[in-house]
């Protein structure tokens, strides 16, 4: 009995700590979703609407439905390339050969980049008059010089997967190549004995054993795009148009430009609970794959 409340004692300041940064904005921000509060009318909640800005959101808004399919057309792209380019960077750069070691220490650079910089950084190499890829273009390929990436929709919607993918892909490169490391080696050296190429080895023993590894690397990766904000903010602003406007995004200028905080809460717990779900489905799994 002594030891449990000692266990309690040591946890507490952790589980307050938590309860004051985590549990009560969650729950203040669902108390305002339940209002109609804009900051514009009155510094403080207003009329009490109960469920209606999520009935709004969900049958008569059709700017949250758009933001909510440019979010899915973001990230889907946006997932499955990284996941094919970590694994292929992993294969690629497994070993402890001084190439592969300085290759893996150059690529981690761009995860280590703060998103919002990140952002920026591309909006500039972007920029059509002044940019490096657009001087890069011009060297390589001139007939691709001079197009205004930003400003095309579909372009822009491109332009800002890729940026994800080289942002993110470094960081399951690493998680790819632990995974790549603890496999059998005896398995792999039957299969070459055996006459099995390349190809077959990883599709037939390399990727069924690396499965559990690539769907938490999914799982985790669909969270990371469902959320992405500083990027969409500092490179496109949204835009052209509402061609990047993400849920997130969405839910950042329906708060900070308009000020609408009831209705803005509403959204952010819409995609929260998607991302709770996501979560859960991710923890059974982790806990089911250590048991």
């Amino acid at each position: 009995m002594k030891d449990r409340t000692l266990k309690y004692a040591l946890l507490a300041p952790a589980l307050v700590i938590c309860a004051a940064t985590l549990l009560y904005p969650l729950c203040q921000s669902l108390w305002y979703s339940l209002h109609d509060w804009n900051l514009g009318r009155s510094p403080s909640p207003e009329g009490y609407v109960g469920w209606l800005n999520y009935a709004d959101l969900l049958w008569h808004d059709p700017v949250f439905l758009d933001s909510a399919w440019v979010t899915l057309v973001f990230t889907v792209p946006s997932v499955a390339l990284t996941m094919a380019v970590a694994l292929g960077l992993a294969m690629l750069l497994a070993g402890d050969g001084r190439l592969q070691v300085n290759a893996r220490t150059l690529l981690v650079i761009p995860f280590a980049m703060s998103p919002a910089l990140i952002g920026i950084s591309w909006r500039f190499m972007l920029n059509p008059e002044f940019g490096a890829v657009d001087a890069l273009l011009k060297a390589l390929l001139p007939g691709w010089s001079g197009a205004p990436v930003l400003a095309d929709p579909a372009l822009a919607m491109t332009a800002l997967v890729l940026v994800d993918v080289w942002h993110w892909a470094p960081y399951f490169m690493l998680t790819f190549i632990g995974a790549l490391a603890a496999l059998p080696q005896d398995t792999l050296d039957a299969a070459q004995v055996d006459g099995a190429g390349r190809g077959r080895i990883f599709f037939e023993i390399v990727l069924p054993q690396l499965r559990p590894v690539l769907t938490i690397a999914i799982l985790l990766k669909t969270i990371f795009s469902l959320k992405a904000l500083d990027q969409v903010v500092t490179m496109t602003a949204g835009g052209p148009g509402a061609a990047t406007d993400t849920l997130p995004h969405a839910i950042y200028s329906t708060a900070f430009r308009f000020y609408d905080i009831g209705y803005a809460s509403a959204m952010a717990w819409l995609l929260a609970v998607v991302m709770m779900g996501l979560a859960l489905v991710y923890s059974r799994f982790a806990m089911g794959r250590s048991s």
